[in-house]
């Protein structure tokens, strides 16, 4: 009797076992947030009132949140909110992105990011010369690495670039941090 329970217990471990390298890397929803190092640079057009103007590099920290679902083990698909502000003595620059993205694992961990959406950005600098608006075209791309701490929960170093173009606006966002994420096991996962 003890014997047929012990080999009970070794096959329903065995099995779950099996079935655990079997589990989708990413089980379905995401919620995830970047806390990075970001260099802002800001171009604004000639016009009447004055030459091309540029404004930067400025160096400062930004913060992204990102929201969606993985339809695949190698593919998700959500949204991304990106903000960052720096004022120095002469110089300022902000930038606000709202982004649809959809991101490709093709080997491994890494992951590959590009991403469409809205972008505000403003930058102002000597003389009272002061811009914003800045959209309503922005374009990401950006390269992780995800290491997966858990079967729930991951942490990626992460490189994101962003360009903001608009009406006599152009903004140009790097992005260098690290990513957190918080996987939920959902009907797709």
């Amino acid at each position: 009797m003890l014997s047929a329970c012990l080999i009970s217990l070794y096959a329903v471990t065995a099995a779950a076992e099996q079935d655990e390298t079997e589990l989708k890397r990413r089980p379905g929803s995401y919620l995830g947030g970047t806390l990075a190092y970001v260099q802002s640079r800001a171009w604004a057009n000639e016009t009447d009132d004055h030459d091309d103007l540029k404004f930067g590099p400025l160096h400062t920290w930004g913060m992204a949140f990102r929201v969606g679902d993985a339809f695949t083990d190698w593919f998700a698909v959500g949204f991304q909110v990106f903000f960052t502000n720096k004022r120095s003595k002469e110089e300022s620059i902000g930038a606000f992105e709202l982004m649809l993205d959809a991101s490709f694992y093709p080997y491994a961990g890494l992951g590959i990011r590009p991403s469409v959406g809205i972008g505000l950005g403003f930058a102002s600098g000597d003389n009272d010369w002061e811009f914003g608006g800045g959209g309503p075209a922005c374009l990401a791309l950006a390269v992780l690495y995800e290491f997966r701490v858990t079967r729930f929960f991951s942490i990626a170093p992460v490189v994101n670039a962003s360009w903001i173009t608009g009406e006599n606006f152009d903004g140009f966002f790097l992005l260098i941090g690290i990513e957190f994420t918080k996987w939920f096991k959902t009907a797709t996962g």
